[in-house]
């Protein structure tokens, strides 16, 4: 089993945070999308449980709900051919899980990085250049993008399979747990704050041998 570190939801270039809240549960904000579309697209007004926590401005927004934990068939998508950050991910196959790192914000502390999900890796439609057609990949955000605007840029879609989700609780990703778990291979240099060097090495979508909550 492999395991992949994906980095998802806002970050420190949006005007919106995901909270963290005080007994550890949490709310991700999916980011923007930023194509001109011809069909209509999932607005942050579609998800009242999400838009609440994001500032009022953003509820015309079109957003990139990916992950997409709210649906039956559970889903996640990247642009693993054309995209060097995810390059790693066409290695994902059935059994395999991707694991899911958000920036948050408690309400009494500095952001930081934490461990929110994990996609137990069902399925994988791989290289979309066209109209798959209906299936089990339509809710998912790379779909719905494409034929919203006609861009079928050969992204993949990986379906969930059973243990698919949010966590309940967010779990704390620090230099403890990076140092941990890449054997201290990660430069911590002193004019970068943890947060800066956590977000830096993560943009890439990393393989893990295990991480915590990945089983």
């Amino acid at each position: 089993m492999a395991v992949f570190l994906a980095n998802v939801g806002v970050n420190a270039s949006h005007t919106a945070r995901s909270p963290l809240f005080a007994d550890g549960s949490f709310t991700l904000i999916p980011i923007p999308e930023r194509m001109r579309w011809r069909q209509p697209m999932l607005r942050l007004r579609d998800l009242p449980e999400i838009a609440k926590e994001a500032p009022e401005s953003w509820g015309r927004v079109p957003v990139h709900l990916d992950p997409d934990f709210r649906n039956p068939v559970q889903t996640y998508g990247d642009n693993c051919r054309r995209a060097a950050r995810a390059f790693a991910l066409r290695k994902a196959a059935k059994g395999d899980r991707i694991v899911f790192l958000a920036r948050l914000h408690p309400r009494s502390a500095p952001p930081a990085f934490y461990l929110v999900g994990k996609l137990v890796v069902e399925e994988v439609l791989a290289d979309v250049v066209r109209d798959p057609g209906p299936g089990w990949w339509d809710a998912n955000a790379h779909v719905r993008r494409a034929r919203a605007t006609g861009d079928w840029d050969s992204f993949w879609v990986f379906r969930g399979g059973p243990g698919s989700g949010l966590y309940p609780r967010a779990l704390a990703f620090r230099r403890e747990e990076a140092e941990r778990l890449f054997e201290h291979r990660w430069n911590w240099r002193p004019n970068r704050s943890e947060l800066q060097t956590i977000g830096s090495y993560t943009r890439t979508v990393r393989v893990l041998p295990l991480l915590p909550g990945a089983e």
